[in-house]
């Protein structure tokens, strides 16, 4: 009865023929490369003596391998020595490099990667819902009325109307700051928190950017001083400055006399 193959007598067909087909593709390629270069070290006229394969460190290499193949022979069993030859040995030891890089045993030395942020599922914390009591009884309450929303389009209330001599020596300190020859007359009436102003003929002769500062200044304070309604004119009764319709700016009316 034929005994039964071993496994490494299954293997070692396959992995000897791998080693002869990569030596020899190893081999029909750098013959295929070394007249590659060779054509190029003659286009570049380089000596023969310094191409010489057995100064490189190639050639060196594999002379020490071989000897390590031979080494390692010499340490097999007596019947395996004829058997396995060190060229044998080479293709084996291929054949082996390859399939560890196939295997990659580096990774199963590497920590197992730690999951992202992302992959960790938090658990949900359990909430414990309460009962809800029952509403017990309660006498009816009347709830307060509303609070009236304040309307941005009312009008506030004015200031309480200042003292007529303040307010005249205020209005006057300011006609003095840009000419002396305004000459002011002043007329309250407190009780309708009106005031009018009559300028001389000085008015006119201001320029237009001193004129609109007069007339802000004039009617800024009149409604700080509680007058709701300003009038500034000449001599002659012509209006000058009136309150504006709409915005804080008083609106200069006459610049230059007619």
């Amino acid at each position: 009865m034929t005994p039964k193959p071993t496994l490494w007598q299954k293997i070692f067909p396959l992995l000897l023929r791998e080693a002869i087909a990569i030596l020899e593709g190893i081999s029909n390629l750098s013959r295929k490369a070394a007249e590659q270069l060779q054509g190029v070290a003659t286009q570049q006229a380089i000596a023969p003596q310094e191409l010489n394969p057995e100064q490189s460190w190639t050639s060196r290499g594999a002379a020490l391998w071989w000897q390590g193949m031979g080494w390692v022979q010499q340490r097999l069993p007596n019947h395996l020595q004829a058997r396995y030859n060190r060229a044998t040995l080479t293709g084996l030891a291929i054949a082996l490099f390859l399939i560890l890089l196939w295997l990659n045993p580096l990774s199963w030395f590497q920590a197992p990667s730690r999951p992202t942020l992302n992959e960790i599922k938090r658990p949900q914390p359990s909430v414990l819902v309460q009962p809800r009591p029952a509403p017990t009884p309660m006498a009816a309450t009347i709830p307060p009325p509303p609070k009236p929303t304040p309307n941005p389009l009312a009008i506030a209330p004015s200031s309480p109307v200042s003292d007529s001599l303040t307010v005249r020596q205020q209005l006057l300190a300011i006609c003095d700051r840009y000419s002396n020859a305004l000459n002011p007359t002043l007329t309250l009436t407190p009780g309708e928190q009106r005031l009018e102003l009559m300028l001389a003929n000085g008015w006119y002769d201001l320029s237009p950017q001193k004129q609109d500062q007069l007339a802000q200044n004039l009617w800024q304070t009149a409604h700080d001083l509680g007058y709701q309604t300003v009038i500034v004119v000449d001599t002659a009764g012509h209006l000058l400055v009136r309150d504006p319709v709409v915005g804080e700016n008083a609106i200069v009316v006459r610049r230059k006399p007619i």
